[in-house]
């Protein structure tokens, strides 16, 4: 993954700019998160602080994304009061210990095998917000591989998801959690069968050559 620095940035440390042509998908669906202000399944949202501060439950939300068929956005910069959602934006002082590659180093130091993500600013309403783009596993599911400290809820071979209808992120408790997951893994455990057969020239429901047919050609 290359971070790009353009001018634009040079407050924002390493972080690439949503604003780059590049992104432009994903700033589409961080504004739209943004003007719904509403935590879903693949949205979630937590308060401006520093990265230390908050690394320990994105890793969770992260592990939990990464199961989750599509992906999944955590925004920093939007706070609870009263059971409203506010848009507070980030200040520079919480915003410049941000560094990609740290973010993306610790996020992948407690999950196997890994997860791919795209770490953004984003200027919105005049406020600067964090956001990080958590895509779905690749071939197999994410897994924690290590414990975390103790009250950060992260536990060596647990399995997160993100159960639908709750915005939160959780261990695998049931069967039905297991099963939706074990579904998408097949999915593409699938896909990637027909594309290896595509690619050596076989195709699905098509026999392969006949030696027998070779050796009687002429005959």
């Amino acid at each position: 993954m290359v971070w790009l620095r353009t001018a634009n940035e040079t407050l924002m440390g390493a972080l690439a700019s949503a604003d780059l042509p590049g992104h432009q998908r994903l700033r589409e669906r961080i504004v739209y998160a943004l003007n719904r202000c509403i935590e879903t399944q693949d949205v979630d949202f937590k308060q401006a602080a520093a990265w230390s501060d908050l690394k320990w439950r994105i890793i969770e939300t992260a592990l939990a994304m990464g199961n989750l068929r599509d992906g999944g956005i955590i925004i920093v910069g939007v706070s609870q009061r009263n059971k409203k959602w506010k848009l507070n934006g980030v200040p520079k002082k919480f915003l410049e210990t941000y560094d990609p590659d740290i973010v993306v180093d610790q996020i992948n130091s407690y999950i196997s095998p890994f997860v791919d993500l795209e770490i953004v600013s984003i200027r919105h309403d005049g406020k600067t917000f964090v956001a990080i783009y958590v895509r779905e596993f690749a071939e197999v599911p994410l897994v924690c591989k290590k414990n975390g400290p103790q009250g950060t809820g992260l536990y060596e071979g647990s399995v997160y998801v993100r159960p639908p209808g709750l915005p939160r992120s959780t261990r695998i408790t049931n069967a039905a959690q297991m099963n939706d997951l074990l579904e998408l893994a097949a999915e593409k455990r699938a896909r990637r069968i027909l594309a290896v057969a595509s690619r050596i020239g076989l195709e699905p429901g098509v026999a392969g050559p006949n030696p027998f047919d070779k050796e009687l050609e002429g005959l």
